[in-house]
């Protein structure tokens, strides 16, 4: 689930083994997590290649970060959309909460954003409205979601931004991290005075911490496409709230 997965630095190498994984190395860190390129082997030579992301050991104890990652996992868990990166299982291993998910070849929109800035070229237009597009398929999906047994469940993302939405080297976009995620009529705030997501992209109901539903994700779709047309960032405030 990240651009150029195989070169890695040295010092983001961390061979061990998680479950039934090993891990090769070390993708990338966030706030509340981390995220490993592993790989499942089997009889017969079977090697496929996953991706294990764990919560960050320092925060590993707080009951709220657990409880976000479960919700993850069992979110994801239910989703089959070819847009929507998928999630395999969840396990621990001594004490260690990770969940495996499919490995996504290929770079985010904000890598791509990079590239073309470097080679000094827009992002094609036909490239973003396609990307734009099937974000907005798999946020269809999330925001029209009926379970297994006719339940519905309908997921607002609340973090639509570049970083999550990646494009494998065949075109397919896939949808990332529904780490905060909630079911409509949950409570869109984790703590009091602390609301989740990216600045730039939350609509204004999100940063106020009001109640949320799917036109808060069509609103932070709707800054990425802008941004991926235009180059430039659309909100410049230096907090949230500005």
């Amino acid at each position: 689930m990240a651009g150029q997965p195989f070169i890695a630095p040295s010092s983001a190498l961390d061979r061990r083994r998680l479950g039934k994984f090993e891990v090769l190395c070390r993708l990338s860190a966030g706030g509340m997590s981390q995220i490993y390129l592993a790989t499942q082997s089997g009889i017969g030579g079977f090697r496929k290649l996953v991706v294990l992301k764990t919560i960050l050991p320092d925060i590993g104890g707080e009951e709220d970060f657990v409880r976000m990652f479960l919700e993850e996992a069992r979110t994801t868990a239910a989703f089959n959309h070819p847009n929507i990166a998928q999630v395999y299982e969840l396990d621990v291993d001594s004490g260690e909460l990770f969940m495996a998910m499919e490995f996504v070849q290929g770079c985010t929109l904000v890598e791509m954003a990079k590239a073309c800035r470097a080679a000094k070229e827009p992002i094609p237009i036909g490239f973003t409205l396609q990307s734009v597009r099937d974000t907005a398929l798999a946020l269809h999906y999330a925001h029209s979601f009926t379970d297994a047994r006719g339940r519905k469940q309908i997921v607002i993302h609340r973090d639509v931004a570049e970083k999550n939405i990646m494009v494998t080297y065949e075109g397919v976009t896939k949808l990332l991290d529904f780490g905060i995620a909630k079911a409509l009529g949950r409570s869109s705030r984790t703590s009091i005075g602390m609301v989740k997501g990216t600045s730039g992209y939350m609509s204004p109901e999100q940063i106020r911490g009001e109640p949320l539903d799917a036109r808060s994700d069509i609103f932070s779709l709707g800054v990425v496409l802008h941004e991926c047309l235009t180059g430039l960032r659309l909100f410049h405030g230096k907090t949230a709230e500005e």
